[in-house]
Order: C-alpha cells, then sequence, then structure tokens
C-alpha cells in the first residue's frame, strides 16, 4: 500500500495542486506559487493594524492594486520577490514607529491566477520614551536647561523614528542659526524591547562663532550671476545663519529658474571664523509648456495651455502665452512680468494684454483688455497690488427683458480706471487647508475722467478659515460680501458685466450656476449691487485616500447698493465626497436648497477638480 501511495503521489499533486491554488478558501505560501505562471494582484488585505490605517501601509509598499478608477488597465503582476521586500519595509516602517516587537505575516489566496494576499499584522505594544539626554560639549546638560525646549521628543512619548532624527537637525539647526556654522551633532538610542522602553542621547559639538565670508557660485551656464546674486538673504560679514541660507534657497527655486540649489558653508583654514559659501545651482530649460484640463459640470470640459520663457532677454523676466477653453470661459492673454521693478526685490511689475469670452446665462461678452499693475510683497504670506484696467467690451445675446427690468443697459463700450487689491494668506496648505486663513479685498473704479464710457466703482472682500477640530475633523468657512455702485442718476453707467452674480460653482450650492438672486419674468437673472454670501463646512477623512464633507451655504443679492440683503438669506445644504491626488482632491458635491427654486430640480450635482474653497 506504501508503495502505491508513492507511485501516485507526484501526479496527484500535479492534479491537485492547480485546484487548491484556484480555490479562493485556501491559503498558500510564496514558495507554493508556480514559477511558470503569471499572477496579478486582486487586492491587498491587511489584518491587525490598528495604529496605522492600510493606506499608510500601502505608501510602504512596491506591490499595488489596481485603482478602483482604472477598469480599463490590467491589474499589476503579483512578483514574489518585491513582495518579500515589501514585508522587509513593513517591518522596518513598524520599527521607525516605535513597534519593536511587531510581526508581520501573510498568506495568498489565489483564484484564476489572481493573487490577493492577506497581511497579518501583530502590533504588540510600542516602546515609549525613557529619558532623553543631552550631551553639550562633552556635558551632559541638566533637564532644566532651556536647551531641551528646541525638541519636541519628551520622555513618555511615543517612540517615532522621523520625530528622534529631527531633535538632532533641530539642535543642529539652533546652532547654526546662532552663528556656529560647523557644529557637528549625533544622536544614539537604546531600545529595551522586553520594557518597551527608549534612552536618547544627543551629542552637540559647536564650534566657535563664525560670519558669512564671500560666497561663490557655481552651474550657471546661459543666466546671468546678478539674477543668483540678488535673491542672497545675507552679506559678508554678517553672523553666520542657517535660516538665511534656506531662505536663499527658497527665493532661488522661486524664480522657477533652477531644478537644484544648494549652499554648503565652506572651512577656512587661514580665519576659522570666516565661514565661505559654496552655493550650487542647476538650471533648468528656459523654455516651458504646461498644458492641463478638468471638468466640472458649471464649465463642463476646461482646457488651459501656457507657454513660458523665463527669462525673456534676461533679466528674470517672464514672458507667458496662456489659452483656456470652457463653455463659460474663454481666453487668450499675454503677460510679461518684471521681477525687481524699480530695483525693490519686493516690487513686481505685470503687463497684461488679452481676449477673453464669457458665455453666462444673461450675455455673452467679448472682452479685449490692457492690465498693467505693480504687485508689492509686504511679507511672505501678505500681498497687495495697484494697477489700471482698459479695456473694450461688446455685450450680445442679452435678454430683452433683462433690459427693460434694468431700464436699459448700455451694449458696449470702454471701461478705464485704476484698482488696487490685498491679500493675505496663512494657510498650511494650498490645496487642501487645515488651519489658517485667507482674506481677499479688490477695489477698482471707472469714470469718463480716465476716458471711459462707464462711472461706477466696485468693490469686494472675502474672508476664509480654516481649523483642525480633532478626530481629523476641519471646520472651513467663508464669508464674502461685495458693493458697486454708479455715478450719477443713470443706472447705464454701471456695467451689466460687472454686477454681482451667484449660485452654482465656487458660490451657494444647490442652484444652478448664477440662478441665484433676483431675476425676470423669464428666469434670466439680473444680478445685484450688493452681494452676500459664505459657507461653513465639516470635512474629514474616511478611509485612505477618500473623504467626506457637509456643507451648508447662503446667500442673496440686491439690486441696490449698500442694501446687504441679511433678511432674505436663501440656504443650501448637503453631503460631499472627495478623493485625494497628486493634483489636488477629485470632488463631488450634492447640493439641496430649503425651498425648490422656479424652474429647477430640487438638488444639484457638482464636480469638480479641488476644494470647494
Amino acid at each position: 500500500m506504501t508503495w502505491l501511495f508513492r507511485a501516485l503521489r507526484a501526479p496527484l499533486g500535479a492534479a491537485i495542486f492547480p485546484l487548491l491554488c484556484c480555490h479562493p478558501a485556501w491559503a498558500i505560501k510564496l514558495q507554493d506559487l508556480r514559477p511558470e505562471v503569471t499572477y496579478r494582484v486582486n487586492r491587498i488585505v491587511f489584518v491587525g493594524n490598528h495604529a496605522f490605517s492600510d493606506s499608510a501601509l500601502l505608501a510602504n509598499m512596491q506591490t499595488k492594486e489596481r485603482p478602483f478608477y482604472q477598469l480599463w488597465k490590467k491589474r499589476p503582476v503579483f512578483d514574489p520577490d518585491v513582495f518579500t521586500q515589501d514585508l522587509k519595509e513593513l517591518e522596518i516602517f513598524y520599527h521607525s514607529h516605535g513597534y519593536f516587537r511587531s510581526a508581520i505575516n501573510y498568506d495568498l489566496k489565489v483564484q484564476d491566477h489572481l493573487v490577493t494576499p492577506v497581511i497579518k499584522i501583530n502590533e504588540n505594544q510600542p516602546a515609549r520614551i525613557q529619558r532623553i539626554e543631552i550631551v553639550l560639549d562633552r556635558r551632559e546638560l541638566p533637564r532644566s536647561d532651556p536647551l531641551y525646549r528646541k525638541i519636541k521628543l519628551q520622555p513618555g512619548d511615543l517612540f517615532d523614528d522621523n520625530a528622534y532624527v529631527g531633535a538632532e537637525n533641530a539642535l543642529g539647526t539652533f546652532f547654526r542659526n546662532g552663528g556656529f556654522a560647523h557644529t557637528k551633532t549625533e544622536r544614539r538610542a537604546e531600545v529595551n524591547i522586553t520594557d518597551n522602553q527608549v534612552r536618547i542621547w544627543y551629542y552637540v559639538q559647536p564650534d566657535s562663532a563664525g560670519v558669512f565670508g564671500k560666497t561663490t557660485i557655481t552651474g550657471l551656464t546661459t543666466i546671468q550671476p546678478y539674477i543668483v546674486r540678488r535673491e542672497i538673504a545675507y552679506h559678508a560679514g554678517e553672523p553666520f545663519s542657517q535660516a538665511k541660507l534656506d531662505e536663499t534657497r527658497d527665493r532661488l527655486l522661486k524664480l522657477r529658474l533652477f531644478s537644484v540649489v544648494r549652499l554648503t558653508p565652506l572651512s577656512n583654514v587661514e580665519d576659522p571664523h570666516i565661514v565661505p559659501i559654496r552655493l550650487t545651482v542647476r538650471e533648468r530649460p528656459k523654455h516651458s509648456i504646461a498644458a492641463g484640463g478638468g471638468y466640472n459640470t458649471e464649465s463642463q470640459f476646461i482646457a488651459n495651455f501656457a507657454w513660458s520663457d523665463m527669462n525673456w532677454l534676461g533679466g528674470g523676466r517672464q514672458l507667458t502665452a496662456f489659452l483656456r477653453y470652457s463653455n463659460i470661459d474663454s481666453a487668450a492673454r499675454l503677460s510679461l512680468t518684471q521681477p525687481y521693478l524699480f530695483n525693490a526685490r519686493a516690487m513686481t511689475g505685470i503687463l497684461g494684454f488679452g481676449e477673453d469670452i464669457q458665455q453666462v446665462p444673461p450675455y455673452t461678452l467679448f472682452g479685449t483688455r490692457f492690465t498693467p499693475s505693480i504687485r508689492y510683497n509686504i511679507s511672505e504670506k501678505t500681498k497687495a497690488f495697484i494697477g489700471y484696467r482698459l479695456e473694450y467690451d461688446k455685450l450680445t445675446s442679452v435678454d430683452e427683458e433683462l433690459v427693460q427690468a434694468l431700464g436699459g443697459i448700455r451694449m458696449s463700450g470702454i471701461v478705464s480706471g485704476p484698482e488696487a487689491g490685498f491679500t493675505m494668506d496663512t494657510t498650511n496648505d494650498l490645496f487642501n487647508p487645515s488651519q489658517g486663513y485667507v482674506i481677499d479685498l479688490e477695489a477698482m473704479q471707472a469714470g469718463e475722467i480716465f476716458g471711459g464710457s462707464f462711472n461706477f466703482y466696485r468693490l469686494w472682500g472675502q474672508v476664509k478659515h480654516y481649523r483642525l477640530l480633532g478626530w481629523k475633523t476641519i471646520l472651513a468657512t467663508r464669508l464674502k460680501l461685495g458693493f458697486g455702485d454708479y455715478f450719477g442718476h443713470n443706472l447705464q453707467n454701471y456695467p451689466l458685466f460687472y454686477r454681482f452674480f451667484i449660485g452654482g460653482e465656487g458660490s451657494v450650492r444647490g442652484w444652478r450656476y448664477w440662478q441665484l438672486g433676483p431675476h425676470t419674468p423669464d428666469d434670466t437673472p439680473i444680478g445685484g449691487l450688493t452681494d452676500l454670501e459664505g459657507s461653513v463646512e465639516f470635512r474629514r477623512p474616511i478611509w485612505g485616500n477618500l473623504s467626506g464633507a457637509a456643507f451648508l451655504d447662503f446667500g442673496q443679492l440686491s439690486v441696490d447698493p449698500y442694501d446687504i440683503p441679511i433678511n432674505h438669506l436663501d440656504f443650501g445644504a448637503g453631503p460631499a465626497l472627495s478623493y485625494n491626488t497628486p493634483v489636488g482632491p477629485i470632488r463631488i458635491d450634492l447640493g439641496i436648497p430649503f425651498h425648490k427654486p422656479r424652474n429647477q430640480t430640487q438638488w444639484q450635482v457638482y464636480f469638480s477638480i479641488g476644494q470647494y474653497f
């Protein structure tokens, strides 16, 4: 009987093994995969991870699932060697966050050559910091020394490798900002796995305080050296500071002329107190082309194209040609940016010329515009501008009832006059802020005294605020108020295309585009001379890159200037979902007005890229 079993074992195994591999209830290991078969990744499942989300763990793996929205693509190939390395990376990830006793195992579920790795994680308890010591010039500092306040790590905290390394960098930066250019730092950690405790030592060895010496620039080929030198935030002879080097690097990168900027403090044998700097740059291509697009439910398909010369005729001047197409706004523009206007770093001159087409419910507008302006950077987060607006505008497709409701309008003419604005932005993220605020103010005036056809002024202000409430929930609010008025007794002095219109995308959700506010009998929006609108929104991650939101919008217009319609507000509310991508959140909103507007559905759906505000 034994000899019969041995004789049948090989052929039976060859016949049964594929069945076992293809049955979803059976779990196998890497060595059980057939080398001649190409397997693909079905799903990646994590079990037992409580401290870190699935998305946080997936970020450390090269093995990937096919994104749910790329159904047209083949599933990624499952590579056993790559997966083996992924398991090691997950172990390193857990250790770097203090989970030194974590254990990682796996099973593979295979069906029809599709592999579902089930990664089993036993996290165990993380290690906490028992003690931190700073040793300065071979002298151990007492815990009361103010230097301990320069680092975020504290006894009792969970050990985290990023914070552990960051504390060493913070100590080095503190001394380098104090003039000690060649400060040396080291770190050491002892882990007691049995007691889940970590002891940490930081060793700091400053040299003598120094001053900036000569800066040598290398890597330039076509860009003039003075363009680099005028961005240097320090002067030879002033106390050395790492912060000044960092500021210089940021300034140069913002020019968009360089792909690499590196500042290296050098040693000076003749005088150790003088710190020469080697500034190394790598130039980017002089010309750049950018193309992009998107979709939302109001503008529908949007296409953008831009060509830029980043150093036109030298001097760091930027010449940009821009094309935009959408169902609402299309434009062709040319702009010239002159940095260091009047030799002032904070001042930038901009000349803009363009043709615009605006197709909106009340009208179609063709505009030829020339807009010179001077921008002034008051600080890193605060900017202002003053400029002049000269444009010729022509209206078509204007509803006759709208003309009658306003007592007649001027169908074409010249808008000429000064404008100014102010912006302060303290938010922590351009695409998805969780804290800070934004203040925007703009004002313009046009009149016959400037050679124009219209006599009016218009101003508006908006405040946005973002606050992290806890439990990863963000409270986002905004409030906008605008006023317009005309000179004389003729309403035709105020152009139709500078009236305020609200509703829909970027305004009050639940209404179609520009459909909130006064209307003609045939439902053409009239617009207003006073605008009040705002939003309250709660945002929170749901799972991985998927987030949710709940919002309340309000707004209304008044046809009279300075008549804030606080007693006639309309409201809309609803939920939203967004998915984070490298270019910003892809978002879908469902807006439901508190009362159903005439001649539109009970709700509106908005799809866009980027947060609503």
